[in-house]
């Protein structure tokens, strides 16, 4: 595939003598003190060897001087950092996208610069890789406030480690809330820089790197780490509108693109109803929630945020119902009228509101007529 690239205004690339196992890649945008500390915590861990096998980069989406400044000073601390400044905003997932090509170690870690990688994780991870030799690596995770100044839960899932056949058994038994999470995703470079990136970042969906993840491993084995170093802060996102966004992008976009994509790499038909729905995973049987519920929650949740989906959307969906569990068509269909309701709901409050405020003006405007004298 064409290399993914874009000017650049600086870059400091490290020199290594022979190809790093892994390569953590932050990209970056307007976040210099959520930054530092994400340096830190990596940066830290590279000693005792790791040094040698573990590439740090920050991908900076041209955030300005002071983010730059500080990028500058963290290099000059630490002598196997390097970075790459983008001369213009490219955009979130281009840098995400672009983080395989600026790589250069065999995986690579694209990881948040938000959140924090506690003592251990560095070690972990590449001790998996080269025992493991994943096509893709996920990894659990615990979370923290925004200020990281009170853990909000200590581990997302509870089950034990786990190697799978392929990426879309994994995709089955943890669902898209465990894969939506950028920092917890690592992947061979040689097979992310096989995927066509164009067609994601022209997307409309929130998550294109989920379904990505499907494209570019969907045969090849994948593994998962039960250890738990990784720290997410939640609810910092840079997104306005992030929550009801996200309602309507798991109901509505992402299971088009990932409908799309699953039949392209000849995943099950009924994907859907394999894969787990749950938030946290407790086991490795077939879920009882699945995905088809997941995409049912968010269209309410999505309806309640003033979202409303297309018929694209239905359509799209439909295809799918028709492989998975015989009353799903059914439900669909019922959402589907509770959809339509609302929506007309909604246009005709808004042309309510509209005559209320013709009639406000035309109030306002007859006003005038009191400011001389109405006598007979």
């Amino acid at each position: 595939m064409p290399k993914l690239e874009c000017a650049l205004a600086e870059s400091q690339i490290r020199p290594f003598a022979e190809q790093p196992a892994l390569s953590i890649v932050i990209p970056t945008y307007e976040r210099p003190a959520e930054l530092q500390l994400t340096v830190q915590s990596i940066a830290d861990q590279l000693k005792d060897g790791l040094e040698d096998k573990v590439e740090l980069l920050i991908s900076d989406n041209n955030s300005g001087p002071d983010t730059n400044g500080m990028i500058r000073a963290l290099a000059d601390r630490y002598p196997r950092l390097g970075y790459m400044v983008n001369a213009r905003d490219e955009g979130g997932f281009f840098n995400l996208f672009a983080a395989p090509w600026r790589a250069q170690g065999r995986y690579t870690w694209a990881f948040g610069s938000d959140d924090v990688l506690l003592d251990g994780g560095v070690g972990s991870v590449v001790q998996i890789l080269e025992r493991e030799a994943p096509s893709f690596l996920t990894l659990n995770k615990r979370a923290a406030n925004a200020d990281l100044t009170q853990v909000l839960y200590t581990s997302l899932n509870n089950v034990p480690d786990k190697r799978f056949n392929s990426f879309i058994d994994l995709f089955c038994a943890f669902g898209i809330n465990q894969l939506a999470f950028i920092s917890a995703q690592i992947e061979n470079t040689e097979a992310a820089r096989k995927l066509d990136a164009e067609p994601y970042l022209r997307s409309d969906t929130r998550h294109p790197h989920v379904v990505a993840y499907l494209e570019k491993h969907a045969h090849a084995p994948a593994y998962y780490s039960a250890a738990n170093h990784l720290v997410h802060r939640v609810e910092n996102s840079q997104t306005i509108d992030y929550n009801a966004g996200n309602f309507f992008d798991y109901a509505g976009d992402l299971p088009r693109m990932l409908i799309e994509i699953a039949a392209r790499v000849g995943a099950p038909a009924d994907l859907f109803e394999r894969t787990n729905g749950h938030r946290q995973v407790n086991s490795y049987d077939r879920p009882d929630v699945t995905l088809v519920d997941t995409v049912f929650e968010n269209m309410l949740r999505a309806l309640y945020s003033g979202y409303h989906l297309t018929l694209g959307h239905r359509r799209a969906f439909e295809a799918t119902l028709a492989h998975c569990r015989p009353d799903r068509l059914a439900q669909l269909a019922e959402l589907w009228t509770y959809n339509n309701t609302l929506q007309q709901m909604a246009k005709r409050e808004s042309e309510a509101k509209q005559t209320l405020a013709q009639a406000r003006e035309a109030a306002l405007n007859a006003s005038a007529m009191f400011m001389q004298s109405t006598a007979p």
